[in-house]
């Protein structure tokens, strides 16, 4: 599993290092929330290279007590008192839960700010720590899920009232962060919202108690000067965040990783990793202004990818927990499963085509092949079709036919004359392991 060591960079990275020996939170917890407070707080004047928002959007997971949620985001905001504590204390927010209150909110910062010598500034931290409440009256709005999501984007968000005529904000400035327990998670976190890209804007993070301190404890702060220094520089003048040319090399290495990871996974758990390879370029943007500097090195990188990951794990744990969990749910099928599920409604035999096609969204033709190859149960071979087509790949069921019959198992690439193992090796129960 990864670590906070894996994960910590620059001035942000040690000073929550130095912090902990006096915490009780989990160190990757305040990372999160650190960094939902700190991309929050630049995101007037720094921009990713295509243009978008640095912000940072993090939940914490844990159960009451003993997650110690609470310490971790208020270790984060002792922390960044000295170098954001105005903006924390003057933009905080929280029980927003309905798109008009959410548009009306983002708009009234920068009429306030009208006129202002700094100019409009509508910068905003909603702070959920009771996100299951709030979850439960969102629902109830249609029009949240997708405000809440183009906000996130950057893009302009609106809403027509009867007494105000329409309410806009060209250029949303929302910070991000909210506390849940697992069991609420699977409760109050929809399958449906989830699909429809509610929650891949967010990296959820599991957390638990680091260690327990006497009651009469004192947090030792460190200096963060450092810390103070690179929040000035990020605010004198617009910054927009580059990669190097090593960095941008690696960022491509993780889409690669992230997108052939997504074909071998069940539709449901993929879709919170759809901007996934997003979330690192946001993460490293706001690593590297940490350092003041524009150019987001390759170890800012492989800190971002630490952290994204290792809340992609905690995603997956979440999500297959509350499967299990919930009454009368179903546990989320392998793609084995499925494979065996859909050849059995074509009695046991069936073409690629024909296989594809129920499970569309679930598996492509490259992941129903590797996943075959792995199936001692299941038996290819090509067969030439009746007209002119190319010939077709089929598939059949070996069922209860003792182990002569499953060790028939036609290799497609030893029919073209390639010699290759006929067996994946285990495909790991963490869906990122291996990867970092």
């Amino acid at each position: 599993m990864t670590t906070f060591e894996q994960m910590k960079f620059g001035p942000l990275g040690e000073a929550i290092e130095a912090a902990m020996p006096t915490s009780e939170a989990d160190p990757i917890g305040v990372w999160a929330a650190s960094l939902s407070l700190y991309s929050a707080a630049i995101s007037r004047r720094v921009r990713t290279e295509d243009r978008r928002p640095v912000v940072i959007w993090t939940v914490l997971a844990g159960r009451s007590a003993i997650g110690r949620k609470g310490y971790a985001l208020g270790t984060a905001t002792a922390i960044l008192s000295r170098s954001i504590g105005g903006f924390i204390h003057t933009r905080k927010r929280s029980g927003v839960a309905s798109g008009p209150s959410l548009v009306d909110m983002l708009s009234g910062l920068e009429l306030d700010t009208m006129g202002a010598e700094g100019g409009i500034d509508g910068r905003c931290i909603l702070l959920e720590e009771e996100w299951a409440a709030v979850l439960k009256t969102q629902k109830k709005c249609s029009k949240f899920s997708t405000l809440f999501r183009t906000a996130w984007d950057g893009k302009p968000i609106s809403n027509r009232t009867k007494k105000d005529g329409l309410q806009s904000v060209a250029q949303p400035l929302l910070g991000f962060h909210a506390h849940i327990t697992p069991g609420e998670w699977g409760k109050y976190v929809s399958s449906s919202e989830a699909l429809g890209g509610s929650y891949n804007r967010l990296l959820p993070v599991l957390v638990e108690r680091s260690k327990m301190l006497p009651y009469n404890n004192k947090w030792d702060l460190p200096d963060t000067s450092a810390i103070k220094e690179a929040y000035e520089w990020a605010l004198e003048e617009d910054r927009v965040m580059r990669f190097s040319a090593e960095a941008g090399e690696r960022f491509d290495e993780i889409r690669a990783l992230v997108e052939d990871r997504m074909a071998e996974l069940p539709e449901l758990l993929a879709s919170y990793m759809e901007r996934s390879s997003e979330q690192v370029q946001r993460v490293a943007a706001v690593l590297s202004a940490t350092e003041m500097t524009e150019e987001i090195s390759r170890d800012a990188v492989e800190a971002a990818w630490n952290f994204v990951s290792f809340s992609m794990a905690s995603v997956e744990k979440l999500v297959k927990d509350a499967a299990s969990n919930n009454e009368g749910a179903k546990p989320m099928k392998t793609p084995e499963d499925l494979i065996r599920d859909v050849l059995k409604r074509y009695g046991g035999t069936a073409k690629s085509s024909d296989l594809l096609r129920p499970l569309w969204g679930k598996l492509n033709a490259a992941a129903l092949k590797e996943a075959v190859e792995g199936m001692d149960d299941v038996e290819t071979w090509t067969e030439k079709s009746a007209g002119r087509g190319a010939p077709s790949i089929m598939y059949r069921l070996i069922e209860d036919q003792g182990e002569e019959a499953k060790a028939k198992v036609i290799d497609i690439d030893a029919l073209r004359g390639k010699t290759k193992p006929t067996q994946n090796p285990p495909v790991p129960t963490n869906i990122f392991e291996g990867l970092i």
